[in-house]
């Protein structure tokens, strides 16, 4: 019973540094992300460096039919994969969307004249 409060303490530091040592991993259920954003144009970093983005974006091309569309966060480096689909309501398709150019915190698509309608993408790439 003398020395009781000390075993205790040791008991309580012991069981708090080992409930600490897995915070520092990626749990299976990725709930320690780093951080996330799950708006419309939203983003989602792990902490193994794998970041996915997705979003949504209207009609508004230049004279040449191309448009930029701006990240919610930028990619550590280039390349990254991007799929882009038309989001339309029109029963005839005219054309898809092509992805010009590559920038960390953006990237370029084009479409040709007929094609005005909205579209959504997503993309894969690093954030470190």
């Amino acid at each position: 019973m003398k020395h009781f409060s000390r075993k205790l303490v040791a008991i309580l530091v012991l069981i708090i540094w080992l409930s600490s040592l897995g915070t520092k991993y990626a749990k299976a259920d990725f709930s320690n992300v780093i951080t996330k954003s799950l708006s419309q144009n939203g983003y989602y970093k792990f902490p193994d460096g794998l970041l996915i983005q997705w979003g949504y974006a209207s009609n508004s091309q230049d004279s040449y039919h191309k448009q930029s569309v701006y990240l919610p966060v930028s990619f550590a480096s280039t390349p990254y994969s991007v799929v882009v689909t038309a989001k339309s309501g029109f029963q005839d398709y005219y054309a898809g969307r092509t992805v010009d150019a590559f920038y960390n915190s953006s990237f370029t698509v084009s479409a040709n004249q007929e094609n005005k309608e909205p579209f959504c993408w997503m993309a894969i790439g690093r954030w470190k």
